[in-house]
């Protein structure tokens, strides 16, 4: 058998490409861990550091038999995702991207995502998809277009690449008052080169609104609604010898860069407007103030009110990356999240438990296996479809 990554093989398993071999590692593997638990683990609270060796010893179960033939094999990487609130202790324990849990309060409560997921309705997980609007209205959808070009007129090209990147082209034209947009829906996600060279990666349910033909001499202005990563190209004015501003418009702020990778979250349903600069310097103003930020910061604007702090960037490009990743977040907070990126209305019955989350979640993993984390903070997830197209995840105590 190959070399086995615990996190690639439970992924595995959850989108059904197990092979027989791999599934019976794994619940060999939940059957002697249940009887450990059975015999160890009668009402005890955890401790982290108990959770943390009993995760280790779960890595080292499902590495055992290659480990037995390697010389040496690299202890591969682990991510913990449970409720941060010591309260919680007992409740809940996530292997790798939220695969695995028990209960150790009870052996009998003893719950693995390794069993069929209860939530009947199936929610798949977003990939490249949106759409791109020309100047004249034309809409183009980028998920169905082949790879090549998509649009080639008046010094103008607009390819599609095989990664499913949209690249622009453009050779002696000025065309200042011409603009196009590209929007993803929710369970949506998209890259784009624009016009400039900038890179621009777009979240689920964003927007951004750009012109064809950037002003190589003052500024260069984009509009976002939503959530961007963005690696702007530097621009030369040569006439001044300066570096031409790269600008970022959205409903509550003003993002100013020169050069630089950084993350805007500015949805309309989020509570404040989060800027984090990973690499250069951005200033980011709002109607009666403005910050200088520093890589590793992040700007958090609410009622035209500035905040600065230092931040995990890792966390905040997590969706870029492939993953949903949490830092002591709230249930409201990951909700929407989801909501965004399954497609899904969420609504909310009685009151909400406090607990905070910390880890990673793959975005490749369905609706039902996300919520299957969650589930074992004694909450309860009902899919239901709606009248529309898009399903609702009901959420009660």
């Amino acid at each position: 058998m190959a070399k086995l990554d615990a996190k690639e093989l439970l992924i595995k398993y959850l989108s059904g490409e197990c092979t027989e071999e791999e599934q019976a590692l794994l619940a060999q593997w939940h059957l002697d861990s249940t009887a450990e638990m059975e015999g160890q683990m009668t009402g005890l609270e955890l401790t982290d550091q108990e959770r943390s060796d009993d995760l280790d010893e779960i890595w080292g179960r499902l590495q055992l038999a290659e480990e037995k033939s390697a010389p040496e094999v690299r202890k591969p990487s682990r991510v913990v995702l449970w409720p941060s609130i010591a309260a919680a202790a007992g409740i809940a324990v996530a292997l790798t991207a939220g695969i695995l849990f028990y209960n150790a309060k009870s052996a009998k409560e003893n719950k693995s995502i390794l069993a069929k997921s209860a939530i009947q309705l199936p929610l798949p997980a977003g990939g490249n998809n949106a759409v791109l609007t020309l100047n004249d209205g034309t809409q183009i959808s980028l998920s169905d277009a082949k790879k090549g070009t998509l649009v080639n007129e008046s010094g103008i090209s607009i390819s599609k690449t095989k990664e499913g990147q949209l690249v622009y082209h453009l050779s002696n034209v000025n065309k200042p008052n011409s603009y196009n947009t590209i929007s993803t829906p929710n369970g949506g996600q998209y890259q784009v080169v624009l016009p400039d060279g900038t890179k621009v990666w777009l979240n689920a349910a964003s927007s951004l609104r750009f012109p064809l033909t950037f002003d190589h001499l003052t500024e260069r202005k984009v509009e976002l609604k939503g959530e961007a990563y963005f690696e702007v190209a530097k621009q030369l004015n040569k006439e001044k010898g300066e570096r031409v501003p790269f600008i970022v418009l959205t409903d509550k702020q003003q993002v100013e860069v020169l050069g630089t990778h950084f993350d805007i979250n500015a949805y309309s349903d989020e509570p404040t407007v989060k800027t984090t600069l990973m690499e250069g310097s951005v200033k980011v103003a709002g109607q009666k103030s403005s910050l200088l930020l520093k890589p590793g910061e992040q700007a958090t604007v609410s009622n035209d009110k500035f905040s600065l702090s230092k931040v995990n960037t890792e966390e905040v490009i997590g969706w870029k990356d492939g993953y949903f990743r949490f830092n002591k977040t709230d249930l409201k907070t990951i909700m929407r999240q989801a909501s965004r990126w399954y497609n899904v209305d969420v609504v909310y019955e009685g009151s909400i438990p406090p607990e905070l989350f910390t880890g990673e979640v793959s975005r490749q993993v369905d609706a039902n296996a996300f919520l299957e984390m969650l589930k074992f903070m004694n909450v309860k997830f009902k899919i239901e479809k709606q009248t529309n197209a898009r399903s609702k995840i009901l959420v009660s105590l």
